[in-house]
């Protein structure tokens, strides 16, 4: 896939029935592209938590930002839908892999809470070296598909909401 500088909006590769994939230029508004990519994925995807579109959003922005920074050449993203389960990979041409991050960055710091903030919203994230780079990878458990709720969760405390009652 050549990269396309053009446009505003990059055209999707579908791969699969739910999985898509596009080549960002390594530029500034690489991360603001996959952003909207990944949204409108999500959407077309049927994936209506709020909260997992906000997270998988935020995780697609860290990972293209630090390959724009941090890599070279071509930023590639693909977005997979595997049951009630999103993998997406960020794959650059660069050959440093990212380290693990700390345990928290330093107050001060600007900068290096993108791994934090994937390590932290992620169900699994890593990285893996490829003939022509590395792809920075996470999952994450989706809580609710085609406008459905995914398992319910029990509450903290008590038995569950409209469980059985004891006469």
């Amino acid at each position: 896939m050549a990269a396309n500088t053009d446009r505003e909006t990059v055209e999707p590769a579908r791969t699969a029935a739910r999985a898509v994939a596009w080549e960002l230029a390594p530029e500034t508004r690489a991360a603001s592209h996959a952003r909207a990519l990944t949204a409108r994925a999500l959407r077309s995807w049927h994936v209506s938590d709020a909260a997992d579109v906000d997270d998988i959003v935020l995780m697609v922005d860290e990972l293209v930002a630090n390959a724009v920074v941090h890599g070279t050449g071509p930023v590639r993203l693909r977005l997979r839908l595997d049951g009630a389960r999103l993998v997406a990979e960020v794959a650059d041409a660069g050959p440093a892999v990212p380290p693990r991050p700390p345990g928290r960055a330093p107050r001060w710091s600007e900068a290096g809470r993108g791994l934090l903030l994937v390590a932290a919203l992620a169900t699994e994230f890593g990285c893996r070296r490829e003939p022509a780079g590395k792809t920075v990878w996470f999952t994450r458990a989706l809580s609710g598909l085609n406008g459905r709720r995914g398992p319910r969760r029990l509450p903290r405390a008590g038995r569950p909401r409209g469980g059985p009652r004891s006469r």
